[in-house]
């Protein structure tokens, strides 16, 4: 059995860091829509949410650097 989980986006520009953000329906482009956030200032959108596999695991090369947990900036 496959386990979901449900990630929600935070509602600023990753273009360019506005918090005048919306929300609305917009076409994926392949007959679908989904809500998505979009900036004010710029005109960027980004999704509302994923959905990821609640057991997925980030494969980590060998001899990676990769911090043992997460900062935000």
């Amino acid at each position: 059995m496959n386990d979901f989980r449900v990630i929600y986006h935070e509602p600023i520009c990753p273009g360019c860091g506005s918090f005048d953000i919306d929300s609305a329906e917009v076409a994926t482009g392949d007959g679908l829509a989904e809500t998505a956030h979009i900036c004010r200032c710029c005109g960027a959108a980004w999704p509302l949410a994923c959905v990821c596999d609640w057991t997925a695991t980030a494969n980590v090369p060998d001899g990676s650097s990769a911090p043992d947990s997460l900062t935000r900036r």
